[in-house]
């Protein structure tokens, strides 16, 4: 089997599998980034690259990934590795108001750069066009400009490669859970080395149940809103299920179904909702306003997060356990949904 671009092509381009996620991306140059999807630009004649070798929708070897990072097998087939899960939100109301839920990644982050942890991090802001791509941040006034979401996957890990980097900096990058996913595949490879990846000290992960496609979540918005400039957007959970857009004055709701249309196919083969293989995972708290879901899955982000709290930058209080188990029915559930499309796509492909 080719595990190089022709590989990656017949696997996951040409079956409308890629995340975009920006692991192959300013590494190959007959790969490039384009209106929100992966194009080939030529054919290449590796049969092992790092373009498939990174990429999340490639065979994956959970163990041996899980054994390397957390120094334990893939056995919490639930929700990954898990050190504690608890809910917190960040002390300053500047986070709250401008950052996701309870601001707490941005909060972290920034205290991470103040406190030489990280010397830089990789975000990705939420563009005037919705195109989203990575950005090194290095400190409050770039993390402000990357607050908030977008539901709309971008190659973020693209700025990992291109840089520009200063010396053996620190790096830190908060993702999807391709994205980190994508990051300890990375680390894993005994490819010749032309990223920092050894250098990244830290990786946050954003929940995601899927994301959209670019150019028709753009057309989309723009026929419905049209020239309205979107400040905030957000997804109220269940029953509920709207997308509340907020913009100069205004609030639009949009159920979830009309923008079901729009969710990368790459999407619904994705068994990991809690982005599995970061250091910290962060989520809303569904019916809690104004608080995360943090996943504490690793000793460097145990170890982060209780700083955090000790010099009163979040503040933390127990998960209740009705929300606990709401939380692993949700990725199970995700898990499943994944299984049966994966093998969908299977029996489709052998008729």
């Amino acid at each position: 089997m080719n595990r190089g671009l022709k590989g990656l092509e017949e696997r996951v381009l040409s079956q409308g599998l890629c995340t975009a996620c920006g692991a192959c991306l300013s590494l190959c140059p007959y790969l490039r980034s384009w209106q929100g999807r992966v194009v080939k630009l030529h054919d290449c004649g590796l049969e092992e690259g790092r373009c498939f070798v990174y990429c999340p929708r490639t065979e994956v070897d959970l163990d041996g990934i899980c054994q390397k990072e957390f120094g334990q097998k893939y056995e919490k087939v639930e929700m990954g590795p898990v050190k504690n899960i608890l809910m917190a939100r960040a002390r300053d109301p500047i986070w709250r108001k401008k950052a996701q839920s309870g601001g707490v990644v941005s909060a972290l982050i920034d205290f991470a750069l103040r406190k030489k942890a990280l010397d830089a991090a990789i975000l990705t802001p939420r563009e005037a066009d919705f195109l989203p791509e990575g950005r090194i941040v290095r400190d409050r006034e770039d993390i402000l400009t990357c607050a908030g979401s977008s539901y709309v996957s971008g190659p973020t890990l693209e700025a990992l490669h291109k840089g520009p980097w200063q010396g053996e900096e620190k790096i830190g990058v908060v993702g999807l859970p391709c994205q980190a996913q994508a990051l300890t595949r990375m680390r894993a490879s005994s490819l010749e080395r032309k990223t920092p990846v050894d250098r990244v000290g830290l990786v946050i992960g954003l929940f995601c149940t899927w994301a959209l496609e670019y150019e028709q979540f753009h057309a989309f918005l723009n026929k419905r809103l049209g020239q309205s400039h979107m400040i905030k957007l957000e997804i109220t959970p269940p029953p509920e299920r709207l997308l509340k857009i907020h913009t100069n004055g205004s609030l639009h709701m949009i159920p979830i179904d009309e923008i079901r249309p729009f969710i990368r196919k790459g999407c619904q083969v994705c068994p990991d909702m809690t982005a599995e293989l970061s250091d910290i995972s962060a989520g809303t708290v569904e019916g809690i306003e104004g608080w995360n879901t943090m996943i504490i899955r690793s000793d460097r982000g145990e170890m982060l997060f209780k700083k955090a709290e000790a010099e009163g930058i979040v503040e933390s209080k127990p998960m209740p356990e009705d929300h606990l188990g709401h939380l692993g029915e949700a990725s199970l559930l995700k898990k499943r949904k994944a299984i049966e499309a994966i093998q969908k796509r299977g029996e489709l492909l052998q008729k």
